[in-house]
Parts: structure tokens; C-alpha cells; sequence
């Protein structure tokens, strides 16, 4: 069924701009199947109901774990996956990364939480860092902030492009 866009002009006609075409069925509604979840600690294998060939798929659940900055020179290398805005009570960013785990090993997925320094370092690259470049943050340290509050984390942010440019980004 075609449907009509309207637009309101400034004196309050209206006038018809442009028509889309919805072509899209709406199938039955989706059946949900219920299962037996006992605890949040409970392993997903043991969930009673469960098709099987959901029981043997990759289970994702919460987020990857999180590097711990501690000495600088510490680095993570990877492929850029995601990046997650407004993520958790301090409305924090969550940058996702496939983490090179070394020769003939799978990456395994990282979660990078985002501070006022890596934020800017993945705010300034130019072009924005998409999906499959390859990143490495680089924990250079820490500097103690004027208000006394807990120091800030340093970082330097380098990135190889999908293209195979790359680009070196530093914080201050």
C-alpha cells in the first residue's frame, strides 16, 4: 500500500512530496518457547528446552573481558569491530576490538572501555575507524590530573586501514 510523505510549508499547507512504496508481508507471530533457567550462574548447555542446535552455537553473554592498563608499553592489537556509546552507569563508550591472540591462535573478543583520552584519540582519526581496520592502543601511562582526582590513563592510538593506510594518533 503506497503511502504519502507530507510537508508542512512555512504559511501552513500542506502538499504531498513524495510517495514510498511498502511492499513487506507481516508474517504470524513469532512463537516463544519456554525454558527452564534456574540461575543467572547456570551454564546455557544445561538450560532445559533448549533446541539442540542452539546448544551447540557459540554462547555470547555479558560483555568480553577487559584489558587491564598497568604498566605502560602495554598494548592490545586487533581488528576494530564496534564501537558501543552510553554504555553502563557513567554513560561510558565501549569499543569492541578482535584482539590478535599470536600466530595460529583466534582472535578472541575485547572490550575497551573508553575514557576521556582514548575518546579523543578515536574522536580525531580522520577518517572515522570503521569496521575490520586494524587497531593497536598503546598505554603510555599515567598523569596525575589538577583536581587531585585519579590520575588519567594515556594512550597512543594506531590504526591500519581496511586500504592499508595507516595512522598514529598520541595523547597529551
Amino acid at each position: 500500500m503506497p503511502k504519502k510523505a507530507k510537508e508542512v510549508n512555512p504559511k501552513g499547507k500542506t502538499t504531498a512530496v513524495a510517495t514510498v512504496e511498502d511492499n513487506r508481508t507481516v508474517s504470524g507471530p513469532v512463537t516463544i518457547h519456554p525454558v527452564t533457567l534456574v540461575d543467572q550462574s547456570m551454564s546455557l548447555e544445561e538450560i532445559q528446552g533448549l533446541p539442540d542446535e542452539y546448544r551447540k552455537g557459540e554462547t555470547l553473554s555479558g560483555f568480553p573481558p577487559s584489558p587491564q592498563w598497568e604498566r605502560p608499553g602495554q598494548a592490545l592489537f586487533g581488528e576494530f569491530v564496534v564501537l558501543r556509546d552510553h554504555v553502563g552507569p557513567n554513560d561510558s563508550r565501549l569499543y569492541e576490538i578482535a584482539a590478535f591472540q599470536g600466530e595460529g591462535k583466534d582472535p578472541i573478543s575485547v572490550a575497551v572501555w573508553g575514557s576521556a583520552a582514548l575518546d579523543r584519540l578515536f574522536d580525531s582519526a580522520y577518517p572515522p575507524i570503521q569496521m575490520g581496520d586494524r587497531v593497536a592502543i598503546i598505554f603510555l601511562g599515567e598523569k596525575p590530573t589538577k583536581r587531585g582526582l585519579n590520575p588519567v590513563k594515556l594512550f597512543a592510538l594506531k590504526i591500519v586501514r581496511k586500504s592499508g593506510q595507516s595512522t598514529k594518533l598520541h595523547a597529551s
